[in-house]
């Protein structure tokens, strides 16, 4: 017989793994940050299973079938120069095993496909992800007769009822749940400095989610500590300096911030005159006056406005925003307040952006754990895409341009 080596679970895991294997309790709750390791955790629990509790039944549910799929050939692959494998069947996604165990694997996408079996073990992996109605209508009646244990692993997604399950599992009073929690930082899987540049460029709610496994709630703010970034009074300009314009629309402002090479606010133009050739008039002066190296949103009329300026100021740039180079921008801003390599004027100096960096807010979708930025309803993000628009101009053209301005 051919051996297959098992892996070797770093602390975190091997701390998990020992808790669930020793713990009388049934139901255990895995609550992880990205790259903790955890469908290679289940995996091994699953085969040591099937090996040690034989003859047995397992069920192993993903999210969707390409994912059961996956976790069906990792474990064929792993194990099938030996000759543990009785019969391994894709198309009916299943393996059987010479010990007599048996390991289904389905998806929560049909989990009426669940119905009618008995198990013995249970794993449902990135649970988070999945409809409750998977587990508490498909899963866990099979579980009813011989269910022994049955594990839920996920990064979290919110309070949904993954997070009820695991404040059961936290909780001394409820015996048959046991709550577990890992950070990104306990996995030798994924670099530190990784992590730090989540922290640095994330909204704080999505890092503590993604990377800290903590329950969220799907929105919040961008920006905070604002007062740590501010000063009563504008400063002397330093080196070249950059500008940002977002063009206004209907009853939004158009906004051009200046900033310095060293990051500081020099000066902002702001007003909502719906006359495009003031419009134009007032910020080529602006711009010139400066001599920035400038950045204009070009989406909508902001195309109309650039051609103008373009012909009377070369050192003018196009920016296109999609929720792709928006997301970069912002969390390009998000990295240098954290750093505090951005100043602004403060509330008493220039309000509108203050207030509008306060209420700065952004949508998570856990499902494809992407973020969009914006402002709420009835309010403005004006002044905060001309000032991100700025900080990267100033960090992505600082080649360009001479360092002459009038003041």
């Amino acid at each position: 017989m051919t051996k297959a080596i098992g892996f070797s679970p770093h602390n975190k895991q091997k701390e998990i793994i020992n808790s669930v294997l020793a713990d009388d309790c049934k139901h255990h709750i895995v609550s992880v940050g990205r790259q903790f390791g955890k469908s290679l955790m289940g995996i091994n629990l699953l085969l040591y299973w099937a090996i040690n509790k034989k003859p047995c039944k397992i069920l192993w549910v993903s999210p969707v079938y390409s994912q059961a799929n996956k976790v069906q050939k990792e474990i064929d692959n792993a194990i099938r120069h030996t000759d543990i494998i009785s019969s391994c069947n894709y198309s009916e996604s299943y393996i059987k095993l010479r010990t007599g165990s048996e390991i289904y694997f389905r998806s929560a996408e049909r989990y009426d496909n669940i119905r009618g079996f008995t198990f013995d073990f249970a794993i449902l992996d990135e649970s988070a992800f999945m409809r409750g109605e998977t587990w508490f209508e498909a899963v866990r009646p099979t579980l009813a007769v011989r269910g022994k244990k049955v594990l839920f692993l996920s990064t979290p997604k919110g309070k949904n009822w993954f997070y009820d399950l695991f404040k059961l599992g936290e909780s001394s009073d409820n015996k048959n749940y046991r709550a577990y929690k890992g950070s990104s930082f306990d996995t030798p899987y994924i670099a530190k400095e990784e992590i730090d540049d989540a922290r640095k460029t994330l909204p704080s709610t999505i890092y503590k989610q993604e990377y800290m496994a903590e329950f969220i709630d799907s929105g919040g703010e961008v920006f905070s500590d604002i007062d740590n970034n501010t000063f009563d009074k504008y400063p002397d300009a330093t080196g070249q300096l950059y500008c940002g314009i977002d063009i206004g629309r209907t009853n939004d402002y158009t906004v051009a911030t200046v900033m310095d090479s060293n990051g500081n606010v020099i000066d902002v133009y702001r007003n909502n005159k719906q006359q495009w050739s003031t419009l134009v008039s007032e910020l080529h002066s602006f711009i010139t006056k400066y001599n920035a190296v400038t950045y204009i949103e070009v989406n909508s009329m902001g195309d109309v406005i650039y051609e103008q300026l373009k012909a009377k100021y070369n050192n003018i740039n196009a920016f296109v925003t999609t929720n792709k180079t928006k997301q970069e921008i912002i969390e390009g801003l998000i990295l240098d307040m954290n750093e505090a390599t951005v100043m602004i004027p403060s509330k008493q100096l220039f309000e509108p952006l203050y207030n509008e960096l306060s209420t700065f807010t952004f949508e998570y979708n856990p499902k494809t754990r992407s973020i969009k930025y914006g402002h709420p309803t009835g309010l403005h993000d004006d002044t905060v895409i001309s000032l991100a628009l700025a900080n990267y101009c100033r960090k992505t053209l600082s080649t360009r341009g001479s360092y002459n301005w009038v003041a």
